[in-house]
């Protein structure tokens, strides 16, 4: 049997998306689930997560999106890497927004966080990463290393793309991680280019086949249709694609096949 954290990104993004993920726990597709605390959906959100099926709940550490500080979002992905990689992003005002989402996260599930990630895998840049695990540490002292931190770096080729999101720094945190102590998964998969012809089950396939180590990860980004909802998501097509295939007999049938069980993180 391999467990296998399987993560859905961007939850309290919008209604379609928290239905989608909690549609997903609740069959059993999924076992974790980062959350946007800067939404304005964020308090709705966390107050329906309490029922939902188990899940590992984790911080989706936002810089970047419509939701974060301009001060952040307003340079976009590309000026923060180019920022964080010349180490011109100030550490106090990092720290002060990594405070502030651990605090909305705490508000909304009356807990530290199960994990940590980053929207647009932020929380590997420099600097950031250093902030992120400092603040871990102060909060919640020895506590903080039953906390998860993913790591987005895969153990064999998985294609450019993955391949740049891991060179932003997916290196540097495993070692800071493991440094503080905190869990980390085992191998990462689920990145692909969310074109319109894109074949899910090969890409699962290929992913199933060679995972690594006793913890892999594999995120996915889903979406149920919701009224007016997505309508300023790039890639919201591509979510309902994935919620279908994860909902599927299909995907059952491949976690058969290679005795993938989803499971969440570990608590110790």
């Amino acid at each position: 049997m391999q467990h296998i954290i399987i993560n859905a990104d961007d939850y309290a993004m919008d209604a379609g998306v928290d239905a989608a993920v909690l549609k997903l726990a609740r069959l059993g597709s999924i076992s974790a689930a980062s959350a946007m605390v800067l939404s304005p959906r964020w308090a709705e959100a966390a107050q329906v997560s309490h029922g939902a099926a188990p899940l590992s709940w984790g911080l989706h550490l936002d810089l970047t999106s419509a939701f974060a500080d301009r001060g952040f979002a307003g340079q976009g992905l590309l000026p923060l890497m180019v920022r964080a990689m010349t180490g011109r992003l100030e550490r106090a005002a990092l720290r002060r927004e990594a405070d502030r989402q651990l605090s909305l996260f705490e508000a909304g599930r009356k807990a530290a966080p199960d994990f940590v990630d980053g929207h647009q895998h932020v929380h590997h840049l420099p600097v950031i990463r250093d902030v992120l695990l400092e603040a871990l540490r102060d909060r919640y002292g020895e506590g903080a290393k039953r906390i998860g931190v993913r790591i987005c770096k895969p153990r064999v080729w998985r294609g450019a793309k993955a391949a740049i999101i891991a060179g932003s720094g997916a290196s540097g945190l495993a070692q800071l991680a493991r440094t503080y102590g905190h869990p980390v998964n085992s191998d990462f998969a689920g990145v692909y280019d969310f074109a319109a012809d894109a074949d899910l089950a090969s890409y699962w396939l290929r992913w199933a086949e060679r995972l690594a180590g006793p913890l892999p990860l594999i995120m996915c980004h889903v979406a149920l249709q919701s009224g007016e909802e997505g309508r300023g998501d790039p890639i919201r097509q591509a979510r309902l694609r994935e919620f279908a295939y994860l909902a599927s007999e299909e995907f059952q049938l491949l976690c058969r096949q290679f005795g993938m069980r989803p499971a969440r993180w570990p608590t110790v």
